[in-house]
This record gives C-alpha cells, structure tokens and sequence, in this order.
C-alpha cells in the first residue's frame, strides 16, 4: 500500500522544486524526504524524480502519482477533519503561514491566546509572502495561511481553498521630523509628487500599491531606496533619506525622527485574510484559529 506521508513529501517536492525546499516546508531533514521519495518508487516500481540542475523535476510516472495522491490527500484531510468535527476538539498540529507583519501583529498575540485558553494544539509557523502562502495552503504545505492584498488588487486562489476576512490594515506615510510636510495633518499622493520614496522590492503587492497609489498625479513615486524589511525603511526615514509607505500592522516602534502621517484620496488599505482548503472547512482546530483572530483584530488596529 501506498504510504501518505511518502505522498505528501512526493507533493512537497513538486511544489517546491528540490528535496531540501521540501523538507524546509515540512519540518523534516533532506535525507527524511529523500527515504521517503525512494519509499514510493519501491512501492510503485519506477522512478518518481529525475535530476534536473540543480533542482529536481518528476518523472511522467512522478507526476500522476501527485496528481492521484493529491486527490487521496484531500479525501483523507477532509475525513480527519468531519471526525474532529463530530467531537469539537481543538487540538493536534496546525501549519500555518502568514506574511512577516502578521507574524509580529497578529500570530505573536494569538499564540498567547492559544496558550491561555489550554487546547493541546502545536502551531508551526513559516513566514511567506501572500502569494507564497496561498501556494502552500492550496498544494497541501500548509493548513491555513494568513494573507494580504492591497485595495482593490486580488490575490488569486484556486477554487479548492476558501478565504475569509480578519480586518483590514492601514498604512501611513513616515517623513522625517524636519520634513517639510512633517506639521500636516495628513497627506494626499499630489503632495508627496517628487519625493524620494524607500519602497518594497518590485513585484511586490507593497510596491504595487504605492505604484497605483500615484497613478494620475504625475507619474510613478521617485524611488532610490528597495528594501524587503520595513525596519530598514524606518531607518532610512529616520535618518532624513527617504519616505516611505509602511502599514499599521506589525510595526516597530518609531524613533522620535520620524513622524507619521495618515494618507487620504484614497486611503491604502490592504484586507489581511485567512485562508485553507475546503476539506479542512469542518474541523474545529480552523474554525478555532479564525475565531481567535478575528476577536484579536480590533485589540490590534485593524478594522473590521
């Protein structure tokens, strides 16, 4: 017989184009996944994998064993989860995903959350780009994933994984103390038209945003400075190099060289929002990590 957790690393690989990203994914060793990989093409009778690169691809047999074995992987999940569901247990281990300032502003506060109310439930978290992590949660690498997206800009999903809102964040411009628009109240893009902007790396929902932000006011933002961490953006505003737009949620305390101001006509706002696969919609540990997340929300500055 078949071995599932062979499948799931199968799965992990296929999604992720090596065995080292997979077992990354997965919590296991390289040498884990590869038993594992060398377990199904015992049981099968040919190969699964073939190198490619430096990375690896599946072979023609590989690839219709995923795709049956994703099939037997969601049947098994949503079993496990109607089982669950008839008992209302919390409890086991949930993988869950989230994009870097939910991990700080929103995961952080719920797994004191978790902890005070006593469930015997094990969170693993791995920090991923809304795309990335929507990736995971629809290929089976994750169980749930918190994202984002940006005004009116989607995050496509595939139709097998459900999302549903947590609240809604807002960003800000950061200028320095002794910017010349530092005593405003608020800001509109026409006024920050030539600026010198820090901004997320290009590709980026972040980046964007900020993009759309300007569009019919002269042209894209003037940007100098790409980096990844809002801590960076911060210090570069703090020390009188750029502006920057940076969102609500999750942020680090700013030094007293840096002043906020809300942005208005249109106010950017971006939908933080969990997602999971439809064959998880029964089971209670989910229903539980939304519940909790949505009670946080309002405690953390987001709208709801």
């Amino acid at each position: 017989m078949i071995d599932l957790v062979a499948l799931q690393s199968l799965r992990a690989v296929q999604s992720h184009g090596s065995v080292v990203a997979a077992a990354e994914v997965l919590g296991f060793t390289p040498s884990a996944v590869s038993q594992q990989i060398k377990k199904l093409e015992r049981q099968t009778g040919a190969a699964v994998l073939e190198r490619y690169g430096r990375g690896v691809l599946l072979t023609d047999h590989g690839e219709r064993l995923a795709e049956h074995g994703a099939d037997l992987l969601d049947r098994m999940e949503q079993i496990e989860s109607d089982l669950s569901s008839a008992g209302s247990v919390v409890a086991g281990r949930l993988r869950v995903a989230a994009f870097s300032t939910a991990v700080r502003g929103l995961v952080a506060p719920m797994l004191s959350s978790v902890a005070a109310d006593g469930h015997d439930l094990a969170l693993r978290l791995v920090e991923l780009d809304p795309p990335l992590g929507m990736e995971a949660v629809a290929s089976g690498q994750a169980d749930a994933a918190l994202v984002h997206q940006w005004g009116d800009t989607p995050l496509a999903h595939p139709d097998h994984v459900e999302v549903t809102a947590i609240g809604v964040d807002v960003a800000d411009i950061l200028v320095p103390v002794g910017h010349r628009l530092a005593g405003r109240l608020s800001v509109t893009p026409a006024d920050l038209v030539g600026e010198v902007f820090a901004s997320a790396p290009v590709g980026s929902v972040c980046h964007e945003w900020l993009t759309r932000m300007f569009s019919g006011v002269g042209g894209p933002p003037r940007v100098s400075f790409w980096a990844a961490e809002w801590s960076s953006h911060i210090a570069l505003v703090g020390h009188g190099a750029a502006v920057s737009l940076i969102p609500r949620l999750g942020r680090e305390p700013l030094p007293a060289s840096v002043r906020v101001l809300p942005v208005r006509d249109p106010v950017p706002t971006r939908e933080v929002s969990l997602a999971w696969r439809r064959s998880m919609r029964s089971s209670p540990t989910i229903r539980y990590l939304r519940d909790v997340l949505v009670d946080l929300a309002p405690q953390l500055g987001l709208r709801t």
